[in-house]
């Protein structure tokens, strides 16, 4: 008995069995926090899209974890976009840690009401909504609600107040 009690005890506790990647934390997030956004009225379509620039790992992550389920009652479409695409219009556009030329992308879509967010730090300055990122081991993020009201992007204030900044 005490054989299989280590044993059960092993594994539930193994790293293995609860190992995940950041980009399937990031994914979860974006998942659970698009639910806090409100884009406007007019931006609205019949299906909810997703666009990912460059990063084909998140982009994948995504449609695992869209792959039942909706946003409220909208079809979900993931969309991976290499750097030389032009950003279609979506609703959210996922900018990996990869893109270097990050303001041509921000100038393509100034004025969209499309809720931008990133997985670099470095991005923090530019008018990327929310960055998220891990520091010590915690996940934590940035909004830029300055950038999403210029879209006309509302985040709700349960997100802002989980941030750990804000800026205004």
């Amino acid at each position: 008995m005490r054989y299989l009690l280590s044993l059960v005890f092993l594994f539930l506790f193994s790293p293995q069995v609860y190992a995940v990647s950041q980009t399937q934390i990031e994914a979860v997030f974006l998942e659970k926090f698009t639910h806090l956004i409100e884009w406007p009225e007019d931006s609205k379509q019949k299906d909810f899209t997703i666009c990912i620039l460059e990063n084909q790992e998140f982009a994948e992550a995504l449609k695992r974890i869209y792959k039942n389920k909706k946003f409220n009652t909208k079809d979900v479409n993931i969309v991976p976009l290499s750097r030389n695409e032009n950003i279609p219009q979506c609703q959210l556009l996922f900018i990996g840690k990869n893109v270097q030329d990050i303001n041509n992308t921000l100038k393509s879509i100034a004025g969209k009401p499309m809720l931008t967010v990133s997985d670099n730090r470095e991005h923090v300055d530019n008018d990327v909504m929310i960055t998220m990122f891990l520091l010590n081991n915690r996940f934590k993020y940035i909004i830029n609600n300055k950038a999403a009201q210029k879209a006309d992007i509302k985040i709700s204030y349960l997100l802002l107040k989980s941030a750990q900044e804000v800026i205004k």
